[in-house]
């Protein structure tokens, strides 16, 4: 246990910024989660975008940027694979920032934010108390309860914003695929009555026929 609380605050802002700043763009082909935007750098030196959308013990599927079309890779094949600086729908069209900006809310963030900031709060008292009842240092247990509140929100602030992120992305992805289902709806339709067209032109050319 940490026993000088200046020590135990700077370590958790030391671990605040680590934790910030330590984020891989690298993914492991058999981990990747579904959903999840990537780029993919196979063994013959070609590369491609997409979205994941089925993951198997020695295979993945996704949608290729290139094609709008589902790919079935062996994971053999693969040499490295990173997030995508892009953020792909279900058809492997890309979604912009402004657009996950506009739908994404700030419900998590702000629900992540006050409930570490109770626990950083917690637990800074649980370490300040004990310490200040013993006189090892000086500094009030309120005081390191203050600043571990504030990380603590200031950490779990970032969950949620990620979280609400997420939530913002997977609501455009269902509404554009909404939308495609509807278009292609609306094509088979159209096909329909070109071909009940064409039927009925053709049944009057027959009935012109036998009135010849």
């Amino acid at each position: 246990m940490v026993r000088n609380p200046r020590v135990f605050l700077s370590l958790i802002f030391i671990s605040l910024i680590f934790c910030f700043c330590s984020s891989s763009k690298i993914l492991n082909p058999q981990k990747v989660k579904l959903e999840q935007s990537v780029k993919i750098f196979f063994m013959d030196g070609t590369q491609d975008n997409g979205i994941v959308i089925k993951k198997e013990d020695q295979s993945l599927i996704y949608v290729s940027e290139l094609t709008h079309e589902r790919q079935a890779v062996e994971l053999s094949t693969i040499r490295k694979m990173e997030k995508s600086e892009l953020v792909f729908d279900f058809q492997a069209h890309p979604i912009s920032e402004a657009e996950i900006t506009k739908v994404k809310s700030n419900r998590n963030t702000w629900g992540y934010a006050i409930g570490g900031a109770i626990i950083g709060g917690a637990a800074g008292l649980a370490v300040g108390l004990p310490l200040w009842y013993a006189d090892v240092d000086d500094v009030p247990p309120y005081f390191i309860a203050g600043a571990t509140a504030v990380a603590g929100s200031i950490y779990f602030a970032f969950k949620g914003q990620n979280k609400d992120r997420q939530t913002a992305i997977r609501q455009i992805r269902l509404q554009r695929l909404a939308e495609t289902d509807l278009e292609k709806e609306v094509e088979d339709e159209k096909k329909k009555l070109q071909e009940i067209e064409q039927e009925k032109k053709q049944i009057q050319e027959k009935l012109k026929d036998k009135d010849k």
